[in-house]
């Protein structure tokens, strides 16, 4: 005998109804899947110096000490952000950079 007549309508529009209730996670994926900035750095990948405030010389006037290159920060004033490794994204782990990127400088 055989399935009722019934059930084949019932089946097709089963299947073309379910795209209606249940649609692709799209906008969802694509929040996820957004770089976003780091909050600690405002993705720049760097914060300031915290022992010479960004100046990038420890001592002077005010300490008394002789003006010298900063020893953390090896006088640049600045520090790789650690929660983002300075690349400026809180999703770093996405967008990861790769170990070889194709041509170094000048074609090497």
């Amino acid at each position: 005998m055989g399935a009722p007549t019934w059930a084949g309508a019932v089946l097709v529009v089963g299947i073309l109804s379910t795209p209606l209730l249940f649609p692709p996670p799209r906008p969802l994926l694509r929040r996820l899947l957004r770089p976003r900035k780091c909050q600690k750095c405002l993705g720049v990948g760097n914060n300031l110096c915290q022992s010479c405030k960004g100046r990038g010389k420890q001592g002077g006037l005010f300490t008394g000490d002789p003006l010298m290159k900063c020893s953390l920060c090896q006088g640049k004033g600045r520090q790789l952000c650690n929660p983002c490794t300075g690349t400026g994204l809180s999703n770093f782990w996405l967008y990861r950079p790769v170990k070889n990127g194709g041509w170094g400088p000048r074609g090497s």
